[in-house]
């Protein structure tokens, strides 16, 4: 298989920085089933690397999706996710709207600086008073359809949704998985429309899938072998630093 022209033109700094974000990236997948497409999207385009790297972090979300699906399948709340996958719906076309009269770097120094906030207050001990109900579920999932069609980051609302409902760490893993499962094909099936898939993003998914799954098995024994707290809290730190990167990239792109 020949290499894609992007990698064979890049530096030995670029391409091991390339690799450190996609490892790091697979672990925070395999931990928490979150991160993966924030982490590889803003590592690699600290080198300069094409657009095309939210085309590989999608074809890699869905693999990893499929890779994780037996063991998170029992613990998906599927009503729950059927009801952020309608309100995304709703909210996507809205998104991509808002991205046509609003700079796309001020939405996303915004929703960084919210997901940042809340995440904050999260750690420090605030909680949501009440479970959220069916309509709690599809107002997050508007958000996430917003934040996706305008910015492509609609997970991050989601995960800070489901961490404030108190859900158990398994069932927040496996909601964020089957989620994001769908949203992604959803996001790949506009990407492929948009002629923004090609030979080298699939080949360069394919040469990063033995990094994916090495990452992943090592975020998931860590995940198995998290308390209940342990995991809120290392998620909540995923957050922030995410969301504190977007910030960072916002104002000093």
């Amino acid at each position: 298989m020949d290499l894609p022209e992007f990698i064979l033109t890049a530096t030995p700094f670029a391409l091991a920085l390339m690799i450190a974000g996609l490892f790091v990236a697979s672990l925070a997948r395999g931990y928490s089933g979150f991160g993966f497409s924030a982490v590889l999207v803003s590592s690699w385009s600290l080198v300069g690397v094409p657009a095309r790297a939210i085309g590989v972090a999608l074809l890699l979300e869905v693999i990893a999706s499929c890779v994780q699906a037996f063991s998170v399948w029992r613990d998906i709340p599927w009503r729950r996710v059927v009801f952020l996958l309608l309100g995304a719906a709703i909210g996507s076309g809205p998104g991509v709207l808002l991205l046509s009269s609003v700079p796309a770097e001020s939405l996303k120094l915004g929703l960084s600086i919210f997901v940042f906030t809340a995440a904050l207050l999260l750690l420090r001990g605030w909680k949501l008073r009440k479970k959220a109900n069916d309509k709690g579920a599809f107002a997050v999932g508007i958000g996430s359809g917003v934040a996706n069609g305008a910015v492509g980051m609609g997970g991050l609302p989601v995960a800070l949704f489901l961490t404030a409902d108190g859900d158990s760490p398994a069932k927040i893993r496996a909601a964020v998985t089957a989620y994001f499962f769908l949203l992604d094909v959803m996001g790949l099936m506009f990407l492929f429309h948009a002629g923004l898939v090609d030979q080298d993003t699939i080949k360069t998914a394919v040469l990063a899938l033995p990094i994916l799954i090495v990452g992943m098995t090592l975020g998931t024994r860590h995940f198995l072998g998290a308390t209940p707290e342990g995991f809120r809290r290392i998620t909540l730190f995923m957050l922030i630093l995410i969301a504190l990167a977007g910030i960072i990239r916002s104002l000093f792109p």
